[in-house]
């Protein structure tokens, strides 16, 4: 096992819990307001929804940048572990 494949790994896995935490952060700011009888938000709505409520937010692109970053390093780590 090398060193470096490790801290990759490490350091994707971070990245990772980075964007799944602003995700969280992001629906949570979002109003999920809805008439009686609606059907619940998806996330989707409500990511829409964060984005016209806060058009200058950069939060969305940092949540997407630390999510694809974070996958790709850990996909890199753990197939540098294995070869």
């Amino acid at each position: 096992m090398s060193a470096k494949a490790d801290w990759i790994v490490v350091a994707g896995f971070l990245l990772v819990v980075l964007g799944a935490s602003l995700r969280i952060f992001i629906l949570m700011r979002s109003t999920d307001t809805r008439p009686v009888n609606g059907l619940p938000r998806d996330s989707r709505t409500l990511m829409r929804v964060y984005s016209t409520a806060f058009p200058n937010s950069r939060l969305p692109l940092a949540m997407r940048i630390s999510l694809y970053l974070g996958l790709v390093l850990l996909i890199a780590g753990v197939w540098l572990e294995f070869r």
